[in-house]
């Protein structure tokens, strides 16, 4: 379920951002393309997409290092004397 939030609705989003883009710029021929707007335009739109991966991945190491932490008391092996019934 969540790679489907996590990936593919990312994935579905861009496509349709390009292809509406696309779409968009050929409809008037008589308009011009400032291409600084435009690539300032990719530029944030990637630095976006960073930032949002970028902070995935933080977040899941941060995870990983707080739930396998050598002092949580789920992560120890039990012993022979816990394990044991009496």
């Amino acid at each position: 379920m969540w790679l489907i939030i996590l990936v593919i609705f990312p994935l579905i989003a861009l496509v349709l951002s390009i292809t509406q883009g696309h779409a968009s710029a050929q409809q008037s021929s008589t308009s011009y393309l400032d291409r600084r707007v435009e690539i300032w335009g990719l530029f944030y739109r990637g630095m976006v997409a960073a930032f949002v991966v970028g902070a995935l991945v933080q977040g899941s190491i941060i995870y990983v290092a707080w739930r396998f932490r050598e002092s949580n008391k789920k992560n120890k092996p039990p012993t022979s004397i816990e394990g044991a019934h009496h």
